[in-house]
């Protein structure tokens, strides 16, 4: 993780990170001030509070960025999916997909064709209305 931080560009982010949580600091201590002042109420004292946890979000996103951009995302687990339907009876009832055609999905397979689909009218229409403003913005350009 100390290699990524000492890449180059990450130099601006550090700078840009040092100057907010700065800023956010002296913002909370001037809150702070202002609530032990004759003027100063509960409400400034909670201000200064915010403004000193706004400090720590920017330091956790900091780290978190680095983090991310050191070891990558953490990658989830490919499961069963299910889908759950409505039929025409109000009554429900799950559809699985086996494994393998979501990962065959996710690795870019093909699609699952209309056969293998429950045919749906309103999901029909729905695509037919897709496709006419699809060319529509083509005829635009």
């Amino acid at each position: 993780m100390l290699r990524t931080a000492f890449r180059p560009r990450w130099l601006p982010r550090h700078v840009l990170v040092l100057v907010l949580i700065a800023a956010l600091i002296l913002l909370g201590r001037w809150q702070w001030d202002v609530s032990n002042s004759q003027r100063g109420s509960l409400q400034n004292l909670l201000y200064a509070f915010q403004w000193w946890a706004m400090a720590m979000m920017v330091g956790y996103g900091w780290w978190r960025l680095l983090r991310d951009d050191a070891y990558g995302r953490p990658s989830v687990p490919v499961t069963t999916a299910r889908a759950v339907l409505m039929t025409d009876d109000a009554s429900w009832e799950s559809l699985a997909l086996d494994p393998t055609s979501v990962r065959n999905f996710q690795a870019g397979g093909a699609a699952p064709t209309a056969q293998e689909r429950e045919a749906d009218p309103e999901l029909a229409d729905y695509n037919d209305y897709l496709s006419r403003l699809n060319a529509r913005a083509e005829r635009a350009r």
